[in-house]
């Protein structure tokens, strides 16, 4: 399996415990993994950016436009990030009314999808709203072009732990899964 993802998000949301999560998922099929992170900002709301490049690549950075698939936590990092995107690729958005409308129909004139999911209010049903990054990530394994799966990345949220946490981490990707 060759594939390109992009995380994005603002400090505080998990961005880098997702990266973990997809990163330790794909270890354990017996994949190959770079990851880099940029999250110099983020301890102050600033922008987090993390490349997955899971199988055959050489370079931990993802090049624009070159990206399998989005995962953005938050609506405005999604817009900041698209240009990662490849033509066909798919974006899997925190937001309750997907992309600005002018993005939508460049977005489609490229093939690229856009799949959003209200993580926030879920999460908040959940009792949990730091867990809305794991309601976006079960939300995209729940769509078959994604290519880890929903299995995959509940293992790798129980081996990460943390232990307390653990429950609510696969509720939390359950939930995602069950709104795609």
């Amino acid at each position: 399996m060759e594939l390109k993802l992009i995380l994005a998000g603002i400090g505080g949301q998990g961005v880098i415990f997702a990266t973990k999560v997809l990163a330790h998922a794909a270890v354990a099929r017996g994949e190959r993994v770079m990851v880099s992170e940029n999250h110099g900002m983020s301890q102050r709301g600033g922008s987090v950016l993390a490349h997955v490049k899971i199988g055959g690549s050489q370079s931990p950075l993802i090049r624009r436009a070159t990206a399998d698939a989005l995962i953005a936590f938050d609506r405005a990092e999604a817009l900041r990030a698209v240009t990662f995107v490849r033509a066909g690729g798919s974006v899997y958005v925190n937001s309750s009314d997907g992309l600005d409308a002018r993005v939508m129909g460049r977005l489609a004139e490229l093939g690229i999808g856009v799949h959003a999911v209200d993580a926030d209010a879920y999460s908040r049903e959940l009792g949990v709203p730091a867990a809305a990054n794991l309601v976006v990530l079960g939300f995209a394994a729940a769509h078959p072009r994604f290519g880890l799966s929903g299995d995959d990345l509940k293992a790798a949220a129980r081996a990460l732990g943390p232990a307390p946490a653990v429950k609510l981490n696969v509720k939390a990707l359950d939930l995602g899964a069950s709104k795609a």
